[in-house]
Formats: C-alpha cells, structure tokens, sequence
C-alpha cells in the first residue's frame, strides 16, 4: 500500500496513518539500532533531520563545529568500548502531519516544480516510536566491572510524505521547546505528543 494513503485526524493533532507508514517508521528506526549493535554509530548522525542539524550547528556556531562535536561523541563511545546489545522498538505512539515546504529536486537543490510553474508543496510525517535500548560497558572506576544498563525511551522520526527517506532528531535529544520551534503545528498541550516517559535502569 502506498506511503502516500490518506491519514485521519484522531484528536490533539495526532492523525491516523495507513499501517504501511507506520510500519516504515518502525523499520527505520529498528535500522537505526541494528547499526549501533554493529558498532556504525554514525549511521544516527549521517541521518540526522537536516532541518534539525541547521539548528544545532547555528547553536554550536558552524557546521564544523557541529561535525567535529559529532564525531567527537562517535569516537568517545567507541573509548568508552560501548557495546549495544540490544534494541527493540515499539508502536509509534502518535504521528503527526508537519512543516509544509518546497520540495527540493535532490539532483539541482532547486525546488521541484508543477504542471502550473508553481513549486511543488509539500507536508511531512513526524513519528514518535518507543525504543528500549540495552547497553554494556566497563566500569573503570570498579576494575572494568562490565556494567549492562537497560534505557526506555523514544526516538522521533520525520519522513517527506511519499519520499520513505526517514531523518532522526539525533546528536542532542530535542526538547518541546525544540519539537514547537522545528514544528509550530504540534498541539500546544505536552501531553497531546504522547512521548513515552524515559527511564533508565541497572540489569543485575
């Protein structure tokens, strides 16, 4: 079925989406933490949301500041010898429609235009999908004790409506604050965005 099915409002601005999106979302995501079991950290931070990588390198001063702090954070978990031994990824929570905007012929960096000359508008899927991510590691403060701690949280996701290219929120978790800044159109009220509680716990 076709990414491009129709969606029905369900409430708060959460729609309903055809199972085909969801399941793309879900997929991507459960890529997402394939790659880190094997290690390939940067696969997150080559996926990051480009409107959302602008953001943090115009907070960091530059994009080269933003790739250097990027890999930075990629080779400190590698010292760190942070070994992600498993990842599951739940039902997205809630989608919603966002940011309509010109789309951009990948080829050009032009906008795509219409039949009528008028450039080609565009809306977006935003996904919120609950991961629970298992991590060990040494402890050097306890003589390389291997630690292995269990994190419940979630992932955001943002896909162009029909493209299947989905982007992470990854390199610094956005706050509300961030997700209204980036999306004026989510629903005002916090609880609406239905994001899971994130918690983080100990495996003995």
């Amino acid at each position: 079925m076709s990414p491009r099915a129709l969606s029905q409002e369900v409430g708060s601005g959460v729609v309903a989406v055809d199972p085909a999106i969801s399941d793309a979302a879900k997929a991507a995501v459960q890529k997402l933490g394939i790659e880190m079991i094997k290690g390939n950290f940067r696969h997150g931070v080559d996926r990051i949301y480009p409107r959302w990588k602008r953001r943090l390198a115009k907070r960091l001063g530059s994009n080269e500041k933003l790739e250097a702090a990027l890999a930075q954070s990629v080779q400190q978990q590698v010292k760190m010898q942070m070994n992600v031994v498993g990842y599951r990824v739940g039902e997205p929570t809630a989608f919603f429609s966002v940011w309509k905007a010109k789309k951009i012929d990948p080829k050009t960096g032009k906008p795509l235009m219409d039949a009528t000359g008028r450039a080609t508008i565009v809306s977006h899927w935003l996904a919120i999908v609950p991961t629970v991510i298992r991590v060990r590691m040494p402890d050097h403060q306890r003589g390389g004790m291997i630690r292995e701690v269990e994190e419940s949280s979630y992932t955001i996701t943002v896909s162009e409506k029909g493209s299947n290219q989905w982007y992470f929120l990854t390199g610094l978790k956005p706050t509300v604050q961030d997700l209204r800044s980036l999306f004026p159109s989510l629903p005002a009220d916090e609880k609406a965005l239905r994001l899971p509680v994130s918690k983080l716990r100990e495996i003995k």
